[in-house]
């Protein structure tokens, strides 16, 4: 099953929902995932990020198919602790969520008044 997206949501007078911009998973091997993505699911390489863009700590592989992006980041260094701490308690997964909005101040206000 392939992922797809309805905008359902709510629409404020400020701080509109405009799309979902992509969702970041910390694996193990982020180059191994991004290739069964696109060889596997449809999914194309969009953006790298590494030791030769001058990252030093991590590695991200992102793929795009439409317009649902995944970015998939790995530590480059056994050193990182809370990545590592995170795989082990966790695994691979999702990390964060990113939305496109109109407004992020008043959002991220909004957020923090409901806690």
């Amino acid at each position: 099953i392939l992922p797809s997206y309805i905008d359902k949501g709510e629409k404020h007078e400020e701080g509109k929902f405009i799309c979902f911009d992509h969702i970041t998973f910390w694996v193990g091997n982020a180059k191994q995932a991004a290739s069964y993505y696109c060889n596997k699911l449809g999914f194309e390489p969009l953006a790298y990020r590494g030791l030769e863009t001058g990252s030093r700590d991590v590695v991200s592989h992102a793929v795009k198919q439409g317009k649902i992006i995944y970015v998939f980041t790995s530590a480059l260094n056994p050193g990182n602790k809370e990545m590592g701490d995170h795989l082990v308690k966790h695994g691979d997964g999702v990390k964060d969520v990113a939305f496109t909005v109109e407004n992020c101040d008043f959002l991220v206000e909004k957020a923090r008044e409901r806690g």
